[in-house]
């Protein structure tokens, strides 16, 4: 006999997304020890996750169906028949979408609806939300930060202040103000500089925004270009990859950790840079060869780097990197604290009916 439990489908394998699984299931046995790695070394309690799903009556009173990343090819037949919706990247095409003559609600993990049949929802009488997501304006924050306080020489200003290091015969204060009495050379802001953009996803749209507001000039690349009425809307301009290396005062890494981008950054990426340039990463490690990274700031190749994620994580104490005071490292925190992801999940289920 048919269940009469509403259907949920989790179209992607996503780490988010299988926090929703867990959330409506409470499948301890398939999903336990990957939460505590998950939030490691966060304290975490899997009943606050099963709490925001039962809030809402739909833990333990649905049928979950997960798409495991083998099982993308089989979004249709899985997906049939569906009350719900919950994606990221899979596509909802029509066909998928007259598959659930009940369906209802459809809700994407990301502030734009794409790939969704728009046109074939509204006919449907389905309602599409697309959720924001504080934790990528959280890594956007964090790019920006990273891009401040390398152009500031935040840490070498602070080490400089607290320690009193500066040259008494050259420092003569006026009205007890002296400006910059460390004496550190080639300080730098953000008004008025390039930033170059690699990857525009949605945190590459996000720190776009936030770099216009502090008046760059903002210059991207991705392999698909954005159409030309988005373009306008971020204030962007697209150029290749090598024309952005050549002309960015910043470089902002945001693409995906995919096998084509492995060490994106190496030798010949660096060379092509400005020696005064910024280089800052907060999306993948393994987009950058961390010798050939090591190699550019020892050698005055570029000007500094701040980067958040790192070729092999936790990093080892004492490397090549961590000796050089021209790179501010931070231990992958750019999206804050995962427990915020909890927020996120819990806005997933908006709409959907037990």
């Amino acid at each position: 006999m048919p269940s009469s439990r509403a259907v949920i489908t989790i179209a992607d394998d996503d780490p988010v997304l299988r926090l929703v699984r867990f959330a409506l299931t409470g499948d301890r046995a398939t999903d336990e020890a990957w939460l505590h790695d998950y939030f490691s070394p966060e304290p975490f309690d899997p009943e606050t996750l099963i709490a925001v799903a039962a809030k809402r009556g739909l833990h333990g009173t649905t049928e979950v169906r997960y798409l495991h990343r083998a099982d993308e090819s089989r979004l249709l037949d899985i997906s049939a028949g569906s009350n719900a919706i919950v994606c990221r990247r899979a596509a909802i095409d029509r066909q998928a979408i007259a598959a659930s003559p009940a369906l209802r609600v459809i809700n994407r993990l990301g502030e734009l609806p794409t790939g969704i049949d728009l046109e074939a929802a509204a006919q449907a009488g389905v309602t599409v939300n697309c959720i924001e997501r504080p934790s990528l304006a959280v890594t956007a924050e964090h790019a920006i930060l990273l891009m401040l306080a390398a152009g500031k020489q935040l840490l070498q200003a602070d080490a400089a202040t607290r320690k009193g290091n500066f040259d008494a015969a050259k420092v003569k204060p006026i009205n007890d103000v002296a400006y910059n009495w460390p004496g550190l050379a080639n300080l730098s802001g953000l008004y008025g500089k390039t930033l170059g953009i690699v990857g525009l996803g949605q945190v590459g749209a996000l720190v776009a925004k936030r770099a216009a507001a502090f008046g760059m000039a903002v210059i991207y690349t991705k392999p698909t270009r954005l159409p030309a009425a988005e373009e306008a809307r971020l204030g962007l301009t697209y150029v290749s990859f090598e024309d952005l290396l050549e002309r960015a005062d910043f470089v902002s890494v945001h693409a995906r950790e995919i096998p084509q981008t492995r060490h994106l950054f190496d030798a010949a990426a660096f060379r092509r840079m400005k020696p005064t340039a910024i280089f800052v990463n907060t999306s993948r490690g393994s987009l950058v060869d961390e010798a050939a990274l090591a190699e550019a700031l020892e050698s005055g190749r570029i000007a500094g780097a701040a980067i958040d994620t790192h070729e092999v994580e936790p990093r080892a104490a004492g490397d090549r990197l961590s000796k050089l005071d021209t790179i501010i490292m931070t231990p992958h925190i750019a999206g804050g604290s995962r427990l915020s992801l909890l927020d996120e999940v819990d806005r997933l289920l908006t709409g959907i009916d037990g």
